[in-house]
């Protein structure tokens, strides 16, 4: 045997070297796999559906995410999506709707339900594997942002793989909003590794994910379908929403001009003569104690108060304060029973429309500072007012 020098030792590394880079491919075979984001979406959005939760009047009052797991109309989505309403319509990317929704099967604890609508021959998602999913890996989330922007694609990576109570969920940088519950995570080769639950508003891209190893056996046990009705529960603050009411009307100050002035002007206008000059403080002192508290986007970031109405014209306030300034800016009406034609009745129709791909239009006035957000049956969702800039 020839003794190793360094002079052997150098050609066989260098060998070796040559041996690799020449027979070894550029890329693992997970990363030969992998698809761009623009194929994802062009393959799977239309498998990506919007579910709108209706009241017993056929009001659209929430909005959510699910995607398509059979061609026979298999849908999987959060619980939350679907627990705290017997109505629902499901919306497909090519925009057919359907509003008989039935129930296979349920996970309260994973917040994973299995839907159906009847249909036949519809696009659906491959399913990958989600316990192969580790921390850094690229992924991306197909889903319907506020309940308004159908089909909004945004990427990210895995940023923790956190400790449920009895399972675990994935942390996840990929932007997703309200309305996004229940829509599908990919991973890089375009197959979904978990279901979009939850996002934490006061930090940075705190977003999470339900393995989708979770919901696998329910696709595999086959289950008799059962009406929305049979799940249905009262949301969960429902009973804190009654006392926050109840405090409200008891903290709501007797002085007869503030009275007298809401009364007259009614809410709308009330809050629009305290842009500039109320602060959160100032707020609490008339509406009594939020019942809700989030960040806006902006640098620095708003705030924003949810209050209940004490005129009863709307079932929620929303106020937003400056983040520098802390003074009020913007605020948004959740209206009872309020039409499109009520609002050409109070401020006329001079107002840009843009129509969205579930049936809502968007209403951008033109000679004032207001929007309108009407849901297809022509019921107002939300009114939005801002301070002159």
């Amino acid at each position: 045997m020839k003794p190793i020098t360094p002079r052997s030792l150098r050609s066989a590394v260098y060998g070796a070297c040559l041996l690799v880079c020449f027979s070894a491919p550029l890329f693992s075979q997970s990363q030969s796999n992998t698809i761009l984001p623009a194929d994802i979406y062009k393959k799977d959005s239309p498998a990506v559906v919007l579910i709108e939760i209706n009241n017993e009047k056929g009001e659209v009052t929430a909005a959510g995410s699910g995607f398509l797991v059979s061609a026979d109309g298999k849908i999987l989505t959060n619980y939350h999506v679907v627990a705290h309403s017997k109505q629902a319509t499901v919306r497909l990317g090519n925009k057919d709707a359907y509003d008989a929704v039935d129930v296979l099967d349920i996970d309260k604890r994973k917040d994973i339900a299995l839907i159906k609508i009847k249909a036949v021959d519809l696009p659906f998602l491959s399913i990958g594997k989600s316990s192969t999913v580790g921390v850094g890996d690229p992924i991306f989330s197909l889903s319907t942002p506020l309940g308004l922007l159908q089909n909004t694609l945004s990427n990210g990576i895995v940023s923790g793989i956190r400790e449920g109570d009895g399972y675990r969920y994935f942390q996840v940088t990929a932007p997703i909003s309200h309305g996004s519950s229940g829509g599908p995570i990919f991973d890089a080769k375009g197959e979904v590794i978990g279901i979009a639950v939850m996002t934490i508003s006061e930090g940075q891209n705190l977003n999470f994910a339900v393995p989708i190893d979770y919901a696998k056996g329910m696709l595999a046990s086959p289950s008799a379908p059962k009406s929305l009705a049979s799940i249905y529960e009262l949301e969960p603050d429902t009973d804190k929403k009654s006392a926050v009411a109840e405090k409200t009307a008891e903290t709501i100050p007797s002085n007869d001009k503030t009275q007298a002035e809401l009364k007259q002007l009614g809410i709308s206008v009330f809050l629009e003569r305290r842009f500039g000059i109320w602060t959160v403080e100032d707020s609490k002192s008339v509406l009594g104690e939020p019942h809700g508290h989030r960040f806006g986007v902006g640098d620095p970031m708003p705030e924003i108060w949810a209050y209940d109405d004490p005129t009863k014209f709307a079932r929620q306030l929303e106020l937003v304060f400056d983040g520098k300034t802390k003074m009020l800016h913007d605020y948004y009406i959740y209206p009872v029973n309020v039409t499109w034609e009520d609002c050409k009745k109070l401020w006329g129709s001079d107002a840009k429309v843009q129509k969205n791909s579930n049936g809502t239009r968007f209403y951008l006035y033109k000679n004032r500072h207001m929007n309108v957000l009407v849901a297809a049956n022509g019921t107002v969702i939300s009114i939005g007012v801002y301070a002159i800039p």
